[in-house]
């Protein structure tokens, strides 16, 4: 009678294991839709993101309406700002303008086209911004663009 109740607890064990093993097949299963999903989501939102900052870029080279540019640059990168301002107090906001600039790939010429600086004044403005996040000048645009940039 003992070896029975032994092999019926064996059974029951092996029963749970199995239901155990199902219910974690089955909710891995799930789990890996999900990430699936999430990155499926992920590439679409990046290549919406791209093409807003592709029309982005052809208005600050077609040297549009600049202050509607900037406003727009402004709120599409609100949060990147905002964590670059809370990180480094001293960033102005015209130093703001010319990270995200710099961030999206504007070469030099466009941003003080677009800004209306001088040469001069725009590499002082750089080197005040590099001070102002430390880091140096000619490592600028590389951290910038880590910060700004929807491919990397």
């Amino acid at each position: 009678m003992t070896s029975e109740i032994i092999d019926y607890l064996f059974c029951g064990i092996y029963l749970f294991v199995l239901t155990a093993v199902y219910l974690l097949s089955t909710r891995i299963n799930s789990l890996k839709r999900q990430i699936t999903d999430l990155r499926i989501r992920e590439l679409i939102f990046r290549k919406e993101e791209a093409q807003h900052f592709k029309i982005l870029l052809g208005q600050i080279k077609t040297h549009g309406n600049q202050s509607l540019v900037l406003e727009e640059l402004q709120q599409v990168f609100s949060e990147k700002a905002d964590i670059l301002r809370k990180q480094h107090p001293q960033l102005t906001d015209l130093d703001i303008q010319v990270l995200i600039l710099i961030g999206l790939g504007v070469d030099n010429h466009e941003i003080l086209t677009f800004t209306g600086m001088s040469k001069r004044t725009y590499y002082k403005r750089r080197q005040l911004i590099a001070q102002r996040i430390g880091t140096t000048a000619a490592q600028l645009d590389e951290a910038v663009k880590q910060i700004f940039n929807p491919k990397q």
